[in-house]
């Protein structure tokens, strides 16, 4: 074997080490030329490691989702301009699960809160949530990422304030002075409001290239559906279940904009969908569903199972009928496996970036006090080179995590106060 060969075959497999070594970092930042701007630190490190893993085949199962309803998100994000890898926002938060609800009451497989929902014309009711609707809900949200990019121009600022909210976003980006660089803005948000960014990238380091990671998607149950209307009060899925044969199973993920299990009455007749194996059978007996509805020994029939609860109002109330067993598959964060999550260290070791303005006499060695480090430090971490600071340049300190309140409430504090607290130390 030549020397060349030789050398060429060690060339080789000191470069396979290195890209081992750092594939998903690689293979991310290979994405930045098609727009996927670059951003890469521990905490998503950590997080692709926990996808990775692959438990309970949760990242499988949200593959085999986000395959269901890529198309659909692809086309609407083309809709409104917006780039491809907007599909991957909801792989962290809900894993594509259109009945998904957070314990902040966000909804969908965005999810998306009341408030957005209403800006943009979900209607929301106690029987009927159109942000469980993959269809509607995908339309709003792709507006919503559109208005805000048109607001920050970035997309690591557009996927945080999506899910924390811009007013948190603005609020945190005046804490530092107005620093625009996500790093530092990633640096003050609390751990829990880092986790949109992390678990983002995490999807699209892992789903993107699922194949090459050997993860194969668990397929989603395609039925052949129909649109149909519904008479003209409230229709218990029990009704459709018992009449005419269709599985509530297939009612529930047909129709995840239903948070009961019944299709409501809104003024008029409500479209749903059902197999269409099913429709004639429909149409056959749909005459006869309010003399069952009505029927005392349906409902006493069923007592046993069920809890039921009265909806509507005046003549058209009915008691729709909710199984006690499906309370979570109904309307809860129950209806999916946990998305893979790092929990961020909360420990005393822990440190975070506090930013602090420069004011009229302020000193290296009184801020250095007042802060906790020494001016060796406070001058490292901001490049200084010098004792001299020019009011209204921007400095920041590594301070314990869990007295970062107290440290950020220093910028509010005259020269007086600081002198005081630097003294007392």
């Amino acid at each position: 074997m030549s020397l060349r060969i030789r050398i060429f075959i060690v060339w080789v497999m000191v470069c396979g080490l290195a890209i081992g070594q750092n594939d998903v970092q690689l293979r991310l930042k290979t994405l930045e030329v098609r727009g996927l701007p670059f951003f890469y630190n521990n905490d998503i490190e950590q997080t692709i490691s926990d996808w990775l893993k692959n438990e309970n085949e949760s990242t499988s199962i949200f593959y085999g989702r986000m395959q269901y309803y890529g198309d659909q998100i692809d086309r609407t994000a083309i809709k409104y301009g917006l780039p491809w890898f907007v599909k991957y926002i909801p792989a962290g938060s809900s894993g594509y699960e259109p009945r998904y609800r957070d314990e902040s009451g966000a909804s969908g497989m965005w999810p998306l809160s009341y408030t957005i929902g209403k800006k943009y014309n979900l209607r929301q009711t106690a029987l009927f949530d159109e942000r469980r609707d993959p269809t509607k809900s995908t339309e709003a949200a792709c507006l919503y990422l559109r208005d805000l990019y048109v607001i920050y121009g970035d997309w690591l600022k557009v996927i945080t304030a999506f899910h924390i909210g811009p007013i948190r976003l603005n609020q945190v980006i005046h804490e530092i002075g107005g620093d625009l660089d996500f790093n530092h803005i990633y640096e003050a948000l609390e751990p829990q409001e880092r986790l949109p960014v992390i678990q983002f990238y995490a999807a699209v380091a892992v789903l993107h290239h699922a194949q090459q990671y050997g993860i194969r998607p668990t397929e989603v149950e395609q039925v052949e559906a129909v649109t149909v209307y519904s008479i003209n009060r409230v229709l218990p899925f029990l009704i459709l279940n018992e009449k005419i044969g269709v599985s509530l199973s297939d009612l529930r993920n047909l129709n995840p904009e239903f948070r009961a299990d019944a299709i409501p009455f809104l003024g008029e007749s409500c479209s749903f969908k059902l197999p269409r194996k099913y429709a004639d059978a429909f149409e056959m007996k749909k005459d006869s569903f309010s003399i069952w509805i009505d029927s005392k020994p349906l409902i006493s029939q069923h007592i046993s199972k069920v809890d039921t609860v009265l909806v509507g109002d005046g003549d058209s109330a009915v008691s729709v009928f909710v199984s006690k067993n499906d309370r979570s598959v109904l309307d809860s964060t129950g209806v999916t496996p946990p998305v893979p999550k790092t929990v961020l260290s909360t420990s005393p070791d822990l440190k975070v970036w506090v930013y602090y303005k420069v004011k009229s006499g302020d000193a290296v060695y009184t801020l250095s006090d007042i802060f906790d480090c020494t001016p060796e430090q406070m001058k490292s971490w901001n490049h200084l080179h010098s004792n001299q600071l020019k009011v209204g340049t921007l400095l920041k300190f590594y301070v314990p995590a869990k007295r970062k309140t107290y440290y950020a409430k220093l910028n509010s504090f005259t020269i007086a106060q600081k002198r005081n607290i630097a003294g007392a130390d």
